[in-house]
């Protein structure tokens, strides 16, 4: 999951900076579990995803799981903040690549219009078309991306809450 593991990196889940040891490994341990989550639920089904996620937080939390599920809820949040944040393909170089195939277009449609460099115009147009395409294909697989994350985000937000509730 090259996308939860960016946000891994992002959010220094893999180096512990602040607290005791006993924290980086609650760290560890959620990081683990949801990404143990993401990839059982995208490869095997709900109830799968929730058994396994569920059975490695207890395995490896033994006395603290009321602390773990918290620490899941925060983390999950995060994970899900992140993610509304970049939920808009075209706010990274998407938008930038979009404005240079308009103005290749333009361009292009210009040189169309000149008797002598009407081959060059039309390469150049449908070289931009073509990246067009592609680049809307592109967003719209990113944007689907993070839809699905956020969607399996927010279900591991309800297991913790579920789980803290029973404990209770």
């Amino acid at each position: 999951m090259p996308l939860l593991q960016a946000k891994r990196a992002e959010s220094g889940a893999d180096r512990p900076t602040t607290g005791s040891k006993v924290s980086a490994m609650y760290k560890e341990t959620v990081d683990e579990a949801i990404d143990l989550y993401v990839t059982e639920r995208m490869a095997k089904g709900k109830q799968m995803a929730i058994t396994h996620f569920l059975a490695c937080i207890y395995m490896k939390q033994q006395g603290e799981i009321a602390e773990t599920m918290r620490r899941v809820r925060g983390m999950t949040r995060y994970y899900i903040d992140l993610t509304k944040v970049t939920l808009n393909p075209f706010k990274g170089p998407e938008l930038a690549w979009l404005a240079s195939m308009v103005n290749i277009a333009v361009y292009a449609a210009v040189l169309i219009s000149l008797e002598e460099q009407r081959p060059l115009g039309i390469v150049l147009l449908s070289g931009a078309l073509v990246n067009a395409c592609y680049l809307i294909r592109c967003a719209a697989a990113k944007w689907c991306e993070l839809h699905v994350m956020l969607a399996i985000y927010c279900e591991i937000l309800q297991i913790a809450d579920h789980e803290l509730e029973t404990l209770a």
